[in-house]
């Protein structure tokens, strides 16, 4: 060990005062422009709604759903044998027979979007749980615990699970009739989703092409959201009739099989399904084009069977309520249900004697695959959002925005209301950067007077030239409760007041700032837009435009829409108004 003994001296200690620094907000100007946003290319979309959307400030929209089928082998083989083997029959097999396949039910399926989440695992999803971070909850109030009754294999959502008369807690003897069933909570509905409504599925009469012939099909045919394909190629009506949506799983179980008089089959589960949209089709209809089509060049590839059976047409409508769906399309399907014949030796193959035929049920599936659209249909705005739209001249009172084919908003940073940069004049000033956020504070009062509306959960801002997100974006991996929550840092987010109602977003932009205080780069055009998921900054072609050539996915398939206070807003939201808050520190030259 060592030490030293000297005495220090301490020099300096007045060249610096006791504040050498001052840390301070300025509030940066910016300058806002509207556009609407054309109709936009469906090619790239991957996500589709369906149904009718109506608020009180942009209108009414309404939505159907197209798509190809394909099958889920091609040249299918219905029962066991090819249709020539049965025909022709095969040498020394006396079970190739004429199967005679015959449609029983024909469904269409299309699940719902989805989510189990339980934050505290405790068998209840946060829905439904009195408490989401507390495994000791009681959710439905019989003295036990959601923990205890999930691991007991009872029902934590039912106080007595048996239904027995006696509640869980005091039941020495509860047998769960319902183990092994899933409680679901269904995502992606705006508007009521206790709405009954008529859907209507039609023959597709139009063959949706690949390449354009106007390129001379060197290029991909382009669909947008305006194109009126189901009112002008919907064809044979195959369901018409009104439904409603059930959260609830579907549960199928096997049939009792008679010769087993010690055991019922048809108390085993044989299917578990997730909520869905599940209608019987035109049976006859399939019967002729799918399974009669058996060994036929229809169904040799699947894009003869598109020239063929070009695809289906489906059609929300005659609401009790507005109720918007985007659907889980990539996961629907066509599923044919049919009985064939098959020869029944009985495990003797040297004696006839005993030979039946059986019925034996089977079943087979066409996807929706290949091109999926929508085809869209906005009301016209009202006066006072086209107005908005088209003054390129004033700095805004108020800024509209709404996702699909709507109103975005282009943003320059730096810029007052007299259109005077400010940005050489806070270069100027040596400033250090701390933060930099954009405000935007949602017209409550509009909303409210109008009616209300649903909120989007966030915003996107882009940059205009790059059509790619900015800095901070990139450098943000922080993660929140879902994919939609990811990016926390770079917000964008929707803050909520006491009522549960939109306040406010913030979207950080230190790094962006920074690069233009500091670096010199360029200040360029920002957009910003309503959003469904930012984590998907990929964009899609719009209709040809003279003011834009693009819009983001994630705000194409968004229906909402909001108002913001904006940079140039009444006395009384002077406050609120649209700005971008620069915290920055400098030298108290003092």
């Amino acid at each position: 060990m060592s030490s030293c003994n000297k005495d220090y001296n301490t020099i300096g200690t007045n060249l610096i005062t006791n504040k050498p620094f001052d840390t301070n907000i300025e509030e940066i100007p910016l300058f806002v422009k509207m556009k609407k946003i054309p109709p936009y290319a469906l090619n790239q979309i991957q996500t589709f709604q369906l149904g009718t959307y109506n608020d009180n400030i942009f209108g009414k929209s309404e939505v159907t759903f197209l798509s190809q089928l394909t099958m889920e082998s091609v040249s299918p083989v219905f029962g066991i044998f090819n249709q020539d083997d049965e025909i022709n029959g095969v040498d020394d097999n006396i079970a190739a027979i004429p199967e005679e396949e015959t449609l029983k039910d024909v469904f269409l399926d299309i699940p719902f979007f989805t989510n189990v989440d339980d934050d505290d695992n405790d068998g209840v999803i946060n829905l439904y749980d009195i408490d989401s971070n507390d495994p000791e909850s009681d959710s439905d109030g019989d003295g036990l615990s959601d923990i205890y009754e999930t691991q007991m294999g009872q029902n934590p959502l039912n106080p007595d699970t048996d239904g027995d008369g006696i509640l869980d807690s005091d039941d020495d003897d509860s047998v769960n009739p319902d183990a092994g069933t899933t409680i679901y909570e269904l995502d992606s509905l705006m508007g009521n989703s206790n709405a009954k409504f008529k859907l209507k599925v039609s023959e597709l009469d139009y063959y949706l092409r690949v390449f354009d012939p106007a390129s001379n099909f060197e290029q991909f045919q382009q669909y947008y959201s305006n194109n009126e394909i189901p009112s002008s190629f919907s064809g044979t009506v195959l369901f018409d009739d009104e439904i409603e949506i059930n959260s609830k799983e579907l549960v199928f179980y096997n049939e009792d099989d008679p010769d087993t008089t010690d055991q019922d089959e048809s108390e085993t589960v044989k299917e578990r399904l997730s909520p869905r949209i599940r209608v019987s089709l035109d049976k006859g209809f399939f019967q002729k084009k799918i399974i009669d089509n058996e060994g036929s060049s229809n169904l040799e590839s699947n894009e003869n069977l598109k020239l063929f059976l070009k695809g289906l047409v489906i059609k929300a409508y005659d609401f009790s309520d507005p109720l918007m769906m985007i659907l889980n399309f990539n996961e629907a399907e066509v599923r044919l249900v049919y009985d064939y014949k098959k020869y029944n030796k009985n495990g003797t193959d040297d004696d006839t004697d005993d030979d039946v035929i059986d019925d034996v049920e089977s079943n087979y599936s066409l996807k929706m695959n290949g091109y999926k659209l929508n085809s869209v249909k906005n009301e016209p705005y009202p006066a006072a959002i086209y107005n908005a739209i088209y003054d390129t001249i004033t700095n805004p009172k108020s800024v509209y925005l709404k996702g699909g084919a709507g109103v975005m908003a282009e943003i320059e940073l730096f810029k007052d209301s007299e259109g005077i940069d400010v940005l050489d004049k806070i270069k100027s000033k040596q400033w250090l950067i701390n933060e930099a956020n954009l405000t935007l504070h949602i017209d409550k009062e509009m909303l409210s007077s109008s009616g209300g509306i649903i909120e989007p959960s966030r915003l996107y801002l882009f940059d205009l030239k790059s059509q790619a997100p900015l800095i901070d974006y990139f450098i943000d991996n922080s993660t929140g409760n879902n994919k939609n929550n990811d990016k926390i840092f770079h917000g964008g987010l929707i803050e909520l007041d006491d009522d549960k109602n939109g306040l406010m977003y913030k979207i950080r932009i230190s790094e962006h700032i920074k690069n233009i205080i500091r670096k010199d780069s360029t200040n360029l055009k920002l957009g910003l837009v309503v959003s469904s998921d930012i984590s998907n900054s990929m964009n899609t072609a719009v209709l040809e435009s003279e003011t834009m050539s693009f819009t983001p996915l994630s705000s194409a398939i968004n229906p909402l829409g909001t108002v913001l206070i904006g940079p140039s807003p009444s006395a009384e939201n002077y406050d609120k108004r649209m700005r971008l808050n620069l915290y920055y520190t400098e030298i108290n030259n003092d």
